[in-house]
């Protein structure tokens, strides 16, 4: 007796995105980016090496334009760890702004956390920072979750 194969047969190329695809990521994209304060000019779907993309042209609120920046860089340098498998012994976590950052905190970055061994001041609101056992320099430009040794907290004395 044949059997029949538990799963339906489907075509590879079935999942790949179509033009129609682009077209309505497109107009998704416009209706969140309005929602953010982007004022987009020219949104068109377009390929580039064979994948639909979508090109903006547009403006921006210059806050919103950092706000944007911010959630995209901690995106991209988010840990693949959770933060308590990458603290240091004998630190603590502290959510600082750049201008309260220290050399000796350690920074979880791409899975690994560094120890913050210099720094200088790009603008006012963000820090170049040298990482040891990375070799580029690393731009903070918004709060982020560092551990700073025990010994540096002060801690209020009970009465």
């Amino acid at each position: 007796m044949p059997t029949s194969s538990p799963l339906p047969y489907v075509p590879p190329d079935l999942n790949d995105p179509t033009e129609k695809d682009a077209s309505a990521t497109a107009v998704r994209l416009v209706r969140a980016l309005r929602g953010c304060g982007v004022f987009p000019e020219q949104v068109v779907p377009q390929s580039v090496s064979g994948r639909p993309v979508v090109a903006v042209r547009g403006r921006m609120n210059v806050r919103t334009a950092e706000r944007l920046a911010a959630g995209l860089e901690s995106l991209a340098h988010r840990p693949a760890k959770p933060l308590e498998e990458l603290r240091p012994g004998g630190t603590l976590p502290l959510e600082v702004s750049p201008d309260q950052v220290k050399v000796g905190d350690h920074l979880p970055l791409d899975g690994g956390c560094y120890r913050i061994r210099n720094m200088r001041g790009a603008s006012g609101s963000s820090r170049i920072l040298e990482l040891e056992g990375r070799h580029l320099p690393w731009i903070m430009t918004g709060r982020r979750t560092v551990f700073r040794p025990a010994d540096q907290f002060q801690f209020p004395l009970p009465t």
